[in-house]
């Protein structure tokens, strides 16, 4: 009878170890995340965050989703093929006036004049002198870029139907420059960088934060609702930490930042010393009312049907480490 209880107090003791150690095994276990990202300076934040192990030292193995069409990687989002992402604004404010969805954003990143992360460039021997000119003309623009054709053309009194614009993947506008596809390209970083600049030159730095909205709200960084849901605290921490060291370190030394960005973009790297990178955001500095003020032009412009409420769009601190 004496071994019987010992046996049975030895087993509940196990139990009671098991009970109490397996919740934190799984706590700190590495956890796959999914990255969605596209080809430009916005996805600096994951791609430090890679480089200097951050994401594995919080104990989150990080993977790329690449992508190039921002509205369909959203939709990936959604779906559950990827878990966050960095996506332009208007792409975020758009899934919220025609799906209903909120993307829960906890980063944010700013475009200003005076560090022009975008520009339309022209051929060195365009008769094109400003953007008056552009008038019967061809604009190619990356489709990171499809929503601020109109607000753009609206600001500087040109109307849509009278200018020919051409979504082109962002590696290859040059391309249609040099073979003359197009009459002028709207580019972002890193390929600006990189331009040589004997053969083209720049029509108009900043664009966006000129004739958009200033400060341009570029790109937020964030997760589904349902992803929330799904995510215990300690991985939702993990990612906070991981991605706050990252904007941290991008802020801090920007030359290290801009060698991880020549080391995924080989095409500019010996360039990307002059790259200009946007400022990025941690969730108690985002600029809310440039997003509010971002969704009331991209409304007036008719890109969006009416503008969208913010209110409920970002994810308090308190809720993503408590």
């Amino acid at each position: 009878m004496t071994k019987l209880l010992n046996l049975i107090i030895v087993v509940l003791a196990l139990a009671l170890i098991a009970v109490i150690v397996y919740p934190q095994i799984q706590a700190n276990r590495p956890r796959l995340v999914r990255f969605a990202c596209d080809s430009t300076t916005s996805s600096l934040p994951i791609l430090v965050g890679i480089e200097e192990s951050l994401f594995i030292n919080n104990r989150i193995t990080p993977e790329l989703v690449w992508y190039s069409d921002p509205d369909q990687a959203l939709a990936d989002l959604f779906a559950g093929k990827s878990d966050v992402g960095i996506f332009p604004w208007s792409t975020v404010l758009k899934r919220i006036a025609y799906s209903g969805e909120s993307l829960k954003v906890f980063m944010s990143q700013e475009f200003r004049q005076t560090l022009p992360v975008d520009a339309i460039v022209v051929p060195a021997k365009s008769k094109l002198t400003t953007l008056a000119d552009l008038r019967k003309k061809r604009l190619g623009y990356p489709p990171q870029l499809r929503d601020y054709v109109r607000p753009m053309l609206a600001n500087i009194n040109i109307r849509p139907q009278d200018i020919t614009a051409i979504e082109v993947p962002l590696s290859t506008l040059v391309e249609q420059l040099v073979t003359g596809s197009i009459d002028a390209a709207w580019l972002l970083e890193p390929v600006l960088c990189a331009l040589d600049t004997v053969a083209f030159r720049t029509l108009q730095p900043g664009v966006l934060a000129r004739y958009v909205s200033a400060p341009f709200p570029g790109a937020a960084v964030g997760f589904t609702p349902g992803f929330y849901a799904k995510s215990d605290k300690v991985l939702l921490s993990r990612l906070k930490i991981a991605t706050d060291a990252a904007v941290a370190l991008t802020e801090g030394n920007v030359d290290k930042a801009k060698m991880v960005l020549g080391k995924y973009f080989p095409y500019c790297k010996e360039f990307c010393q002059t790259c200009r990178l946007p400022e990025m955001q941690r969730l108690v500095e985002i600029n809310r009312p440039a997003v509010a003020a971002l969704s009331a032009r991209l409304a007036a412009s008719g890109v969006l049907s009416s503008e969208v409420e913010t209110q409920n769009l970002f994810v308090e601190p308190a809720r993503l480490t408590r």
